[in-house]
């Protein structure tokens, strides 16, 4: 038996695969601020924060009212309030969000409620390319410093 090699399930993706550090079972309440690292289940009901730069699952019995903070939230459960993540938002089905959300990258499977705004926010070391512009965007701040530089010198 134990030679047998394990076999993952079909479905199950890197996000799923990873180590859960905390369950909260179906019939579970709680409410409160939650801070963790590593990954966490919840199947339970939460009412209050959540903060954590890991990952957040929301499983289809679990039910979470408020604030979001995590690096990546996999919902397949009910979220009503805002989620901030810095990597990625993933909307599975049968999965329902009331609420914002706010992250470079978002999946939405089809069947997925979601019911809110969503702002694509590019992660920190991207930002830093933006400033320095990209493609089109790129020479159109190097034409405008050009004229910045041709100004200074012809009024001074």
């Amino acid at each position: 038996m134990l030679d047998k090699k394990w076999k993952e399930p079909k479905g199950m993706n890197a996000m799923e695969r990873t180590e859960v550090n905390a369950f909260m079972g179906g019939e579970t309440f709680f409410e409160g601020k939650l801070s963790y690292t590593g990954a966490v289940r919840l199947d339970g009901r939460y009412k209050g924060e959540i903060h954590s730069d890991d990952t957040l699952i929301v499983g289809e019995t679990g039910r979470v009212e408020g604030e979001i903070h995590v690096g990546i939230a996999i919902i397949q459960g009910e979220i009503v309030g805002n989620v901030y993540a810095k990597e990625k938002v993933e909307l599975r089905h049968p999965g329902r969000m009331i609420g914002d959300i706010i992250t470079p990258a978002v999946v939405i499977d089809e069947g997925a409620i979601f019911e809110g705004k969503c702002k694509m926010k590019e992660k920190k070391k991207e930002e830093k390319k933006e400033e320095q512009g990209i493609g089109i965007f790129a020479r159109k701040k190097e034409v405008e410093v050009k004229a910045e530089e041709k100004t200074k010198e012809t009024s001074g």
